[in-house]
């Protein structure tokens, strides 16, 4: 059964793409095809990809004008398999990764979409593994609660629910956070299934500054907002939830003045309230010796 990969890039000739490619070219899993999206590059990836000269590797351009997910959606439409696997550019997968999918899937017919842990590398290289199960964290209700739990890297759909959801949404608002909105389509009819085996890495860089916190937050906002109604209680709910990430990602940045405003624009009850207030009480312990601790 043919898996296409899906592959968008920018400007990451080099170390980051090869490695990539590298990836996928030496999986176990042979029926596989590779579908490269670049967006334009100026730093020489299209000879890059020509130069592995193999016939399962196709290359596209496309402009998305800063919206990957148009990149993706192409990707999508070009690929011929059953089921679709995501890589970013930055990322890389073991190479098991594919065999040990679609072993799964086999094994457990009722699943058309399967998730993994990966490892999360930061810039000084440490890492940790990332477990996205259990299966019970994962439904339309605690998505939206509890935030995406999901990375697009760890991911392979069938390609027809993918087509069922219309794609990634390309609305401009919900940049950084299309996947996210696309996990939520998806688990309003299907689940994922959640395996421990570590299959790829996920490399984090440091570009964590406050303007990309606040793009991602507010993008998150947006698709909580395009899921649930104005009326609902469940709204004020998770948009207290969503806000208190914010606070949360800012802590870790060691911006604990953003983090104190977040975490007081996510009080909209009495049970959010005792909650920002202990949170703002962890604000005065540096999140290094936070982390020191509980790692």
């Amino acid at each position: 059964m043919k898996i296409s990969i899906i592959l968008p890039t920018y400007n990451r000739a080099g170390h980051y793409l090869s490695r990539a490619i590298e990836s996928v070219i030496t999986q176990s899993y042979k029926d596989w095809e590779l579908i490269i999206i670049d967006n334009n590059s100026k730093d020489g990836t299209q000879e890059l990809v020509e130069s592995y000269k193999n016939e399962k590797i196709h290359f596209y351009t496309i402009n998305n004008d800063g919206n990957i997910a148009k990149s993706r959606n192409l990707g999508i439409s070009k690929a011929s398999g059953t089921y679709i696997a995501f890589l970013d550019s930055d990322d890389y997968w073991f190479k098991s990764k594919l065999e040990i999918c679609m072993t799964s899937l086999y094994k457990n017919k009722n699943y058309q979409c399967i998730c993994h842990s990966e490892n999360w590398v930061y810039p000084d290289n440490k890492s940790i593994t990332k477990d996205y199960g259990p299966e019970n964290n994962y439904s339309f209700k605690k998505l939206l609660m509890r935030g995406n739990c999901i990375s697009l890297s760890a991911t392979m759909v069938k390609k027809s629910i993918l087509t069922e959801v219309d794609y990634f949404s390309e609305n401009d608002e919900l940049i950084t956070a299309e996947d996210y909105d696309l996990w939520i389509k998806i688990s309003k009819n299907y689940n994922f299934l959640f395996i421990n085996d570590v299959l790829g890495a996920f490399c984090l860089h440091n570009d964590s500054e406050s303007a990309n916190i606040l793009r991602n937050s507010e993008a998150v906002l947006n698709v909580i907002r395009s899921h649930v109604s104005n009326n609902d209680f469940f709204l004020k709910r998770a948009i207290s939830n969503a806000l208190k990430n914010k606070g949360k990602q800012f802590y870790i940045n060691n911006k604990r003045s953003e983090a104190c405003m977040a975490y007081f624009s996510s009080i909209n009850d009495f049970k959010s309230f005792v909650r920002a207030i202990l949170l703002i009480l962890i604000l005065l312990i540096p999140y290094k010796f936070i982390s020191r601790m509980t790692g």
